[in-house]
């Protein structure tokens, strides 16, 4: 009995299974799901899709969906949605997920599968995103304030290099360090690749030698680079010799004022000695602190042998500024629409960055200083310079010249505005007009016009450049008769980097008393095609091919108007070491040119090689490039001139002594050739003072003549004391204990010692604490600072404030043990309830109080995570309320935490709530 009754069970269970293994496969082929075919993405952070699942089938169906997501890709909410579907019904599910920054722009895939309560997949169906390129890298300099200790040490720099876009980047990082007595700058670089959203941190590292030691302070310059040359960031690092004591200075002004004043020596040159041209030079300048301003000069004169000669002064003068205002006396030399150059004073107020806001000048025309035996006339201007960067500033100037060598007088009215200057679109336009007079005929009075622009865009992938001017015949500008159009469109593909250019000139000035120049009618287009691209990531490759045309005429040639027209591929490979200390170029020019009905070869090449002992330029041309060339020759000549300069250089005696030599061979087939052999050695006498002795022997010859001639030289250079910002106003002393706080308690009790080897901060001046825990800094302009010392050896100074309002003050600041804190943030989001909204949890503050009212705080990472350094003891941990995402908010209490020494104390999840949908009911009546 009881088998039978199994029997019959058994054969039951059979057709049950039967019949469900039925109702799924029918299910399986019958339930589907399918999602949006193609979705283009934009700069949102939060993307919306919906699916769709229609069930064919007789049967309610219970399921899961659950997406797959590229890298970058993070669904908001419970990774799988539950759904019941009844028979023959269909239905939408919405979908949520977060753009991360480590998504990949381009192409991707977002698969909804679709399975059945025991995981089997019943259906698939993908979504295509399509993300657009973003390119967003950046660097933070992780160590501004360095310290010089021993020679000997490693000068270390660490950057943090970032990419916040979404494709893949291949950067360059380049750090300058400064030059010292015998060297140029050394640069070093490093190459990286970084996927979207990532970073990563290098070192760049020198020892300090004696020379570098001796600096008292000096700036590190850093850049970013993409693989095509372009500039992302750059920052700079602040180096400091160790010191417990200062005086202070503003480090800012400083630099500012040794970039303006760079040469800060003085200069005794003697030139072809102990021969009938013997000539004297002296040259410099330099600055110096005259009350609450700041006294300029620069000198540079000439005299010769006969002392009766009047010495030639050039660019001398002498400037003092103060206070936002400034004066110079001496000579004037300004690029304006009309050059002025002569003896004269001018008066200025300046703008921050040394940009001259307002500016009066007036000059009598003159190459010397003392005056010339010719009178070339006298000028005056006036001109505005606002801020070049901001939309609607404007630039102007005018000008009054008196010529008697054009027998003119004239005024001229100059005028740039900027009317957009955003990242992706520049435009300036370029007014001005002018009135001649013929000083012979007053009733001769020429009017004239000026007019420019210049465009730079970037459209998509695109770069397009465009710089336009037009000026009339009679304008008394440096450009008079110019019509001048520079066309250029260009985009990168990859690594390669493709443009086309048009370019047009044409001079052709007038003048009232007939004053002619050798060359007029001037015009030349050229139309060229370029190509370049990397050669790894030390050289560079570069292909253009071009088209000239160039006509004019010539007032002493009786053929009318000359035209060349020419046919040339350039080719240019530049290379350079890993330490930037060796440099190669090679330019190639060849093609066809026609001239005077002659088609002729056109070679020319230019190469460079740069090492640190030895120098080779290399030179050579076959065939005319410009009319100019064959006119100044004779047409039916080949003009063929070829350049070799070798040259030597080291020094000796730990860099005291410094040795030259070298050679240049010129040789030209219608003109001849000679050699010049140079010789030259100096020798530092002080760290301050120096001593030169040279020679050069030059030797011409040609077909008809030759000659040799020789010169000695000898001078001495003396460097002048740099130049130190004056800041007025009362000073005061500061003096800062620092101390061990064993018991946290902020109070230096009995049995604590005083702190040493630390490293403290005021705003960016560095101070080495000595044994006895006060460091001192004198003579501070009264006002706010900020003291702080980053985390060292476990032990840490928040940012604090303090205020220099008497002539001396004493502080005690404590150092207190600090551990590390951590967490995270997440939200709580539910697809039916939840309010749509870009959730990123970047950015958060989370706050941190302690039991005295302390409170510091921290942002949160692109994943919501965070990690701060604190004081020990017990602190209550929360998000700041205004800088959470939109539509979501905190409403638990507080956590709170013991944070302890040297060892990491977790923080508990913080969760967001995401506020809920307002579900409005309706209710209707039969």
């Amino acid at each position: 009995m009881f088998g039978f009754i199994l029997r019959i069970f058994l054969f039951c269970s059979l057709i049950v299974l039967i019949q469900a293994s039925s109702t799924r496969a029918q299910q399986q082929g019958l339930v589907e799901i399918s999602a949006d075919t193609v979705v283009e993405l934009g700069i949102e952070k939060l993307v919306s899709l919906s699916v769709k699942v229609t069930n064919a089938s007789p049967m309610s169906f219970d399921g899961i969906v659950s997406p797959e997501t590229p890298q970058g890709y993070k669904k908001v909410g419970e990774p799988s949605l539950k759904i019941r579907l009844a028979a023959g019904a269909h239905a939408y599910f919405p979908f949520k997920f977060l753009i991360l920054n480590s998504a990949m722009s381009g192409k991707g895939e977002i698969r909804f599968n679709l399975a059945d309560p025991a995981g089997k997949i019943v259906s698939r169906s993908t979504a295509l995103l399509n993300l657009p390129a973003v390119r967003a890298s950046g660097l933070l300099i992780a160590t501004p304030n360095l310290l010089l200790k021993n020679i000997g040490d490693s000068l270390n720099v660490k950057i943090i290099v970032r990419n916040a876009g979404n494709q893949k980047e291949e950067l360059k990082v380049v750090a300058a360090f400064p030059a010292t007595e015998g060297e140029g700058k050394q640069i070093l670089e490093q190459s990286l690749t970084l996927l979207p959203g990532s970073e990563k941190e290098i070192y760049f590292s020198r020892i300090i030698t004696k020379q570098i030691h001796q600096l008292s302070s000096f700036y590190i310059n850093v850049a970013g680079l993409y693989k095509n040359g372009d500039l992302f960031a750059n920052g700079v690092a602040f180096v400091q010799n160790a010191a417990q004591e200062r005086q202070f200075s503003a480090p800012a002004q400083d630099r500012l004022l040794t970039s303006r004043f760079a040469t800060d020596q003085i200069s005794l040159n003697g030139q072809n000695l102990f021969s009938d041209s013997q000539s004297w030079q002296l040259s410099g300048g330099g600055a110096a602190q005259v009350g609450s301003g700041l006294l300029a000069f620069n000198v540079d004169a000439y005299q010769w042998k006969n002392i009766s000669n009047k010495p030639l002064i050039s660019n001398t003068w002498v400037n003092y500024e103060e206070k936002g205002y400034g004066a110079t006396i001496g000579n004037i030399t300004e690029n304006l629409e009309s050059f002025i150059n002569g003896r004269g004073i001018k008066v200025y107020s300046k703008k921050d960055d040394d940009i001259h806001g307002i500016e009066f000048g007036a000059v009598q025309r003159s190459f010397n200083l003392l005056g010339d035996n010719f009178n070339y006339g006298y000028a005056a201007y006036a001109r505005l310079n606002s801020y070049p960067l901001h939309p609607g500033a404007i630039n102007s100037s005018i000008i009054f010249d008196y010529s008697p060598i054009d027998q003119t007088r004239s005024i001229l009215s100059s005028n740039t505005v900027s009317v957009f200057n955003r990242k992706t679109f520049s435009l300036n336009f370029m007014g001005g007009g002018g009135l001649s007079q013929n000083l012979s005929d007053p009733q001769d009075i020429k009017p004239s016009l000026a007019l420019g622009s210049n465009i730079n865009a970037s459209l998509g992938k695109y770069t397009l450049t465009s710089n336009n001017y037009y000026s009339s015949a009679y304008y008394p500008g440096i450009r008079r008769g110019v019509m001048q159009f520079n066309e250029r469109i260009s985009r990168y593909l990859g690594k390669q980097y493709i443009w086309m250019g048009y370019n047009h000139y044409s001079f052709d000035p007038q003048y009232q008393r007939g004053f002619n120049l050798f060359q007029r009618d001037y015009r030349l287009q050229r139309l060229e095609l370029g190509w370049a691209r990397p050669l790894g990531t030390a050289a560079n490759l570069t292909l253009t091919m071009s088209n000239e045309r160039e006509q004019a005429s010539y007032n002493f040639v009786n053929s009318g108007i000359s035209k060349l027209n020419s046919f040339r591929l350039n080719e240019s490979v530049n290379w350079h070491s890993t330490n930037f200390k060796q440099n190669i170029f090679i330019t190639l020019e060849n093609g066809f040119a026609k001239y005077l009905s002659k088609n002729e070869l056109q070679l020319r090449l230019n190469a460079n090689w740069s090492h640190p002992f030895f120098n080779l330029n290399v030179y050579y041309q076959r065939g005319s490039f410009l009319i100019a060339e064959s006119i100044q020759n004779n047409p039916i000549d080949d003009i063929s001139r070829l350049s070799v300069s070798p040259a030597l250089h080291h020094r000796f005696f730990k860099q005291k002594l410094k040795l030259e030599a070298g050679l240049v061979y010129y040789r030209d087939a219608v003109f001849g050739n000679n050699i010049t052999y140079t010789i030259r050695s100096e020798i530092q006498i002080t760290p301050k003072s120096s001593f030169y002795v040279g020679s050069y022997q030059y030797q011409y010859r040609n077909q008809f003549a030759q000659s040799t001639f020789r010169s000695l030289q000898a001078g001495v250079t003396q460097k002048l004391p740099q130049p130190k910002a004056h800041t007025p106003g009362k000073k005061g002393d500061l003096e800062v204990l620092f101390f061990i706080d064993r018991n946290q308690n902020g109070t230096f009790d009995a049995g604590e010692l005083p702190a040493q080897n630390f490293n403290i901060l005021i705003n960016r001046t560095i101070f080495v604490v000595p044994a006895d825990g006060k460091i001192r800094y004198n003579k501070m302009p009264y006002g706010n600072y900020v003291v702080s010392m980053p985390l060292q050896n476990g032990y840490q100074v928040d940012p604090q404030e303090i205020a220099i309002s008497e002539k001396k003050l004493a502080l005690i600041i404590p150092l207190q043990r600090n551990g590390n804190v951590s967490g995270n943030v997440s939200v709580d989001y539910q697809e039916n309830k939840s309010v749509d909204g870009a959730l990123s949890l970047a950015g958060i503050n989370i706050v941190f109080v302690n039991d005295k009212g302390m409170i510091r705080a921290v942002k949160t990472g692109d994943q919501g995570n965070y990690s701060i350094s604190l004081p020990l003891g017990n602190y209550k941990v929360y998000p700041e309320n205004r800088t959470l995402p939109l539509n979501t908010l905190f409403d638990s209490a507080p956590q709170s935490i013991a944070v302890m020494s040297e060892q990491n104390t977790q923080v508990g999840e913080i969760v967001l709530k995401v506020k809920e949908k307002k579900i409005e009911i309706k209710r209707f009546k039969n």
